[in-house]
């Protein structure tokens, strides 16, 4: 089966804006503050996300080597660096984060199956990349705090507390997808880019009891994901005007629900996060100690060893009409409580769990043993699992994409795989 796994790393690096064949002035007017001498520094977060089939082991590839060829390919080599001279790639293509972006996928394309690099500048700004020749992705964050309420036409006796006014502090992620100038490599105005975000949605929505002062919500529930909806209507004209395409809005209610909107109708994915502490040990009951070390390093010891798992659970429908919604929170919160959080928290995994008794506990075989779990279930409530994204620590996650044709056993061979949109 196929399954996509994400490394992160870090470095330190400055860099500077700056073309020699234009003036000082010139070079002022075109980037501002940016290219001034001697240039700016970022502490810059990178996720690797890796495709490939589950093995034997219970593994896409062994993590610990996938971070040595980072390490050896790139962030040893950026960590500290003055970015405009440590690679030629960004004396011809200045190195933005969507360009640092591109060349960190040739770097490490000839080593390891790369299906995307995601590049943090800093948590307000971030770049992806997905080995499409010279296009790429930027999104930029913000915040609005609004009031709301989930009427009209919604029963507080399903719906509770949330149908009457109440508030949120929002996320707001606003992702556009452009070619990267092969000179300045950028595929948009970044200052240009937050003030269309500023002035066409979060000044409109900022400080709004979103039902009474939003007429477009005087007669549509204002959920999250019709929330979303409206600002990808809001923002798709004025940024192409900047010449790129919007390409998703990410609105988050709360750090554990978000939903996305990416032009297709009414169809939106949502997202519900959880956690669960458990103990594992990768180790094949029918290897030898010796054997087992040898595959999973210190993963293997004999006692095991534990993990704060943090969970995401995606679906996907159409929006329905009445209730704003793709799908029955509750009941949604509820599945994954009963059948997977009671499940797995504070267990040790091979012990506890008959399954794992014979199959190794890594991220992967949880992750699609999860979705196993989840995608009936969620069929009932009338949406669709599209993805379960398991992380292990910080540094590492996998995620399983679900599609109608899956089979329901754990060694089902996913049909489709969908580039994470991490």
């Amino acid at each position: 089966m196929k399954c996509i796994i994400n490394r992160r790393a870090q470095f330190s690096a400055s860099h500077r804006y700056w073309l020699p064949e234009l003036s000082e002035a010139e070079n002022i007017e075109k980037f501002g503050v940016r290219a001034k001498f001697p240039g700016q520094g970022h502490n810059y977060v990178l996720l690797i996300s890796l495709g490939g089939e589950v093995d034997e082991y219970g593994m896409v590839l062994n993590l610990s080597d996938v971070k040595h060829v980072i390490k050896r390919e790139v962030t040893n080599q950026l960590d500290f660096s003055y970015l405009n001279d440590v690679w030629t790639d960004f004396q011809e293509t200045l190195p933005t984060t969507e360009n640092i972006a591109r060349v960190i996928w040739q770097r490490l394309a000839p080593h390891l199956p790369i299906v995307g690099v995601q590049l943090f500048e800093n948590s307000e700004l971030w770049a992806d990349y997905t080995g499409e020749g010279m296009e790429a992705y930027l999104t930029i964050s913000t915040h609005f705090s609004a009031a709301h309420r989930l009427a009209p036409n919604i029963s507080p006796e399903k719906y509770g507390k949330c149908t009457r006014t109440h508030g949120h502090n929002y996320h707001l992620e606003v992702t556009v997808k452009g070619k990267i100038d092969p000179r300045t490599g950028a595929i948009v105005d970044v200052d240009a880019l937050k003030r269309v975000v500023e002035d066409y949605a979060v000044e409109p929505l900022d400080h709004s009891c979103l039902n009474k002062d939003i007429p477009y919500f005087a007669e549509i529930v204002p959920t999250t994901e019709n929330i979303s909806l409206y600002i990808h209507h809001l923002l798709t004209s004025p940024i192409e005007k900047l010449g790129v395409e919007l390409h998703k809005v990410r609105l988050f209610e709360s750090h554990e629900l978000w939903a996305d909107y990416a032009k297709n109708g009414t169809e939106t994915h949502f997202t519900v996060s959880t956690y669960f502490s458990a103990a594992h040990r990768l180790a094949d009951p029918n290897l030898s100690q010796e054997k087992n070390a040898q595959i999973y390093g210190k993963c293997a010891r004999p006692h095991g060893h534990g993990h704060n798992y943090y969970l995401e659970v995606t679906v996907k429908g159409e929006i329905d009409s009445t209730t704003g919604m793709i799908v029955d929170l509750g009941g949604l919160n509820q599945i994954i409580k009963n059948d997977v959080v009671e499940l797995f928290d504070h267990t040790f995994i091979n012990e506890d769990i008959p399954y794992f008794a014979e199959v190794v506990p890594t991220s992967e075989n949880i992750a699609l043993y999860i979705s196993n779990i989840l995608r009936s279930p969620i069929q009932e409530l009338g949406s669709e699992l599209y993805k379960v994204k398991l992380f292990e620590s910080p540094n590492n996650s996998c995620e399983i994409y679900c599609t109608e044709s899956d089979a329901n056993s754990i060694s089902a061979t996913v049909s489709e795989l969908v580039l994470a949109e991490v």
